[in-house]
């Protein structure tokens, strides 16, 4: 019984940590540059095509990230292909609406690169994932 209560206790965590993660990535995303509320000791400097670059690899990564964990969150909740069609819905839709809302901020704008980089990290995680995990 112990390790029944063990599993229930591991399980209904990964939601909490899914949405943890979620939400300090939308604070980051939408924080003002001048300002911010979490200072990640970035550069700052011109908009230059090297920084758009830099800047959307780690939308890339980030999104990969977001994608992958909730997949871990969802993966014991419901079906594989299930819960990778909804990791990765959640995460495009994390994507899409933190670039809408970019442009309500005073220092920041959206991009087409860094919407392409989420989308595109959430596709990435999710084909990675499809291939390792529910091919085998």
């Amino acid at each position: 019984m112990d390790r029944v209560n063990a599993l229930y206790l591991a399980t209904s965590l990964r939601i909490p940590v899914a949405l943890g993660w979620s939400a300090l990535l939308t604070l980051l995303l939408l924080q003002g540059e001048a300002d911010p509320v979490l200072d990640l000791g970035l550069p700052r400097g011109d908009n230059t095509l090297a920084r758009e670059l830099a800047f959307s690899t780690l939308h890339l990564l980030a999104f990969g990230a977001t994608c992958a964990c909730w997949f871990w969150a969802l993966a014991r909740a419901a079906k594989p292909r299930r819960a990778l069609l909804a990791a990765c819905v959640i995460a495009i839709a994390i994507g899409v609406s933190t670039e809408l809302l970019q442009t309500y901020t005073l220092d920041r704008h959206a991009s087409w690169l860094d919407l392409a980089a989420n989308i595109g990290g959430a596709g990435l995680a999710a084909h990675i994932i499809q291939r390792r995990r529910l091919s085998g």
